[in-house]
């Protein structure tokens, strides 16, 4: 794969019945890109909430509308390191959300909503939205962990 090089692009409708479109492309891009299967689980829930979201707040509801997603391999500086990423931005335009506006409510507050975006930045290692031009835009990104080495029965090592 080359540095930031496109995966997937989809260009969808706000249409909750895409979000399983949507779940399966993602489950197989993560799992051939080398990610291990809970981490796949996370991401791809995150992106379906995020999803969910825009359909219900972004368009109220309306299932007619565009969201694009486009997955790209990247490489990302994480901490002063070049690591290899996936990149998932989320497309829309939707109702203009302010960046201040998208903040989760407390975990200790037992009710029902509010929980997506806590559960979206916990699964994700970096989550950044911006309004540009009429475009709602989702940034996310999950990092490729390195395989560790594992040691063999005679003492060898051996890399996954």
């Amino acid at each position: 794969m080359s540095r930031n090089s496109l995966l997937l692009k989809m260009e969808l409708r706000s249409d909750p019945r895409m979000l399983c479109v949507v779940r399966a492309a993602l489950g197989q891009l993560g799992e051939s890109a080398g990610f291990l299967p809970e981490e796949v689980r996370s991401m791809v829930l995150a992106v379906d909430e995020a999803m969910t979201n825009v359909i219900r707040h972004a368009y109220h509801g309306r299932i007619d509308q565009p969201i694009e997603v486009d997955c790209r391999h990247s490489q990302l500086l994480d901490n002063g390191v070049l690591r290899d990423a996936l990149e998932i931005v989320l497309k829309d335009k939707g109702v203009r959300v302010k960046a201040e506006e998208l903040r989760g409510r407390p975990l200790d507050e037992v009710r029902p909503g509010g929980l997506g975006l806590q559960f979206i930045r916990e699964s994700m290692d970096s989550v950044r939205f911006r309004h540009q031009k009429g475009t709602n835009r989702l940034h996310l990104v999950k990092f490729l962990r390195q395989a560790e080495p594992r040691q063999e029965a005679e003492g060898g090592v051996v890399c996954n």
